[in-house]
Order: structure tokens, then C-alpha cells, then sequence
């Protein structure tokens, strides 16, 4: 009954943990670049007494979201393995995003919804916020006019799993990770979406319902069976 016990609280607490990231996820069914979370269940026999420990472990899904025309010159996308580099606090330093809904501020400086300068190759970039359009290609060249303002600065990284996300919802590489040359191609006028299926997330969450049930049943069957014994 113990080994029963067991397993029905590990199950319970699994389901709780996918039920989190599931809920995660059909939250930010429409938020720009969001990258789904994926909920696994590891079973691993122990060496004493034989009992199987069930363990969950949260990944991120780094597949593309699909890419939505806005036309505003502003909002840039990208296509492939990659992130905008986003210039952070003095804690933080350099963190990511693969969310390119920019602006133009006052002083010609490209930025983030929440005001973070947008990172260039060399030196910042800055244009006349009453100029010509910006005009941006596929490799993240940047002109104003017949003006070339800069590159922007794109990287990735060979283990994306170390990343972490920050409170506005930025990426954070540990300080030993060292970024590499994105592949990514950089689209004008659109903005990445999210890759979550809501119809999906819907079928997972009545699948992690039912995984939670069953564990309260087994659960409510043996604490039966503890009061019968008990009499």
C-alpha cells in the first residue's frame, strides 16, 4: 500500500507541474514570439526497495512561430535559429529576445516595447525619428534613406536549455555561455507568433485532468483501505 501511496502522490504532483506549463502556454496563445513549454514524466527504478521515482522536467519548444504581416517598418521577425540582442541593465548586461515588436524613441534609437535599446554590430545605431521609413534586410542590415545605419546584432546560442527567462520575459545566458552566429533571417514588417496550438494545449490539459484524477482516486481507494483495516 506504501509503494501505492507513493505513486499516487508522484502522480498528482507530476500532473500538477504539466497542468502549470499547460496553462502557461494557452495564456500566451497570442503573445508575440512566445515559445511553449513542454512537460515530461521520467520513471526511474531505484536501487533499494525497487521503487520507481517519477520525476518531471519543464523544456522550452524552440520551433518557429508562424510569421503575421503587420507592414509597420518597426516590427521585425525572425526566421530560423536566432534572437535580437537587447542592451540590459548593468546586473543583467546583454539579454534576448526573439520578440521584434520595436519602436523609433526621440532620440532615433530603436527599442523594445518597454523602452531596452535594440543591440548593433559596433557601434549603436541611431536614425532621424522623422526621416525617411527604416528599411531592414533579410541579413539584419539596417538604412534609412540612401543612409546605412548599422547591422543589428543577431546571435544564438548550441545549448538554448541553459537559458533563462527573465521577469519581462527576455532570455538571460549564464555569464560562462558565449553566444554563436545566428542562421536566422531577419523579416521586415511582421512579427513572429506564438508557437502554441491552442486545440493541442486544450487535448493535453483534459489528458493531465484525467492523469490527476486518477492518482486522487488511487489515493481515496487505499485511504479507504486504511480505514477498513483500521476498525
Amino acid at each position: 500500500m506504501n509503494a501505492g501511496l507513493y505513486q499516487g502522490v508522484a502522480t498528482m504532483r507530476a500532473s500538477e507541474r504539466r497542468l502549470e506549463a499547460i496553462t502557461s502556454n494557452l495564456a500566451n496563445v497570442s503573445s508575440t514570439a512566445f515559445k511553449r513549454s513542454v512537460s515530461m514524466n521520467h520513471a526511474v527504478q531505484a536501487a533499494k526497495g525497487g521503487r520507481l521515482n517519477l520525476t518531471t522536467t519543464t523544456t522550452v519548444d524552440w520551433s518557429q512561430g508562424p510569421l503575421e504581416r503587420t507592414r509597420v517598418a518597426t516590427d521585425l521577425a525572425l526566421m530560423g535559429d536566432g534572437f535580437f540582442v537587447l542592451e540590459g541593465s548593468e546586473e543583467e548586461g546583454e539579454v534576448y529576445t526573439r520578440d521584434g515588436h520595436f519602436s523609433i524613441n526621440e532620440r532615433g534609437v530603436l527599442v523594445t516595447q518597454l523602452g531596452n535599446p535594440v543591440a548593433w554590430e559596433g557601434a549603436r545605431g541611431t536614425m532621424d525619428s522623422i526621416g525617411a521609413p527604416m528599411r531592414v534586410d533579410l541579413s539584419g542590415n539596417v538604412f534609412q534613406g540612401q543612409r546605412t545605419i548599422g547591422r543589428l546584432r543577431l546571435v544564438d546560442f548550441e545549448n538554448r536549455s541553459l537559458l533563462r527567462i527573465s521577469k519581462s520575459g527576455d532570455y538571460i545566458a549564464p555569464p560562462d555561455m558565449h553566444p554563436v552566429r545566428a542562421t536566422a533571417e531577419v523579416h521586415q514588417g511582421a512579427l513572429e507568433g506564438s508557437n502554441v496550438s491552442a486545440v493541442d494545449e486544450l487535448i493535453a490539459l483534459i489528458q493531465t485532468q484525467r492523469s490527476f484524477e486518477a492518482g486522487a482516486n488511487l489515493m481515496s481507494m487505499i485511504s479507504k483501505s486504511y480505514e477498513r483495516l483500521n476498525r
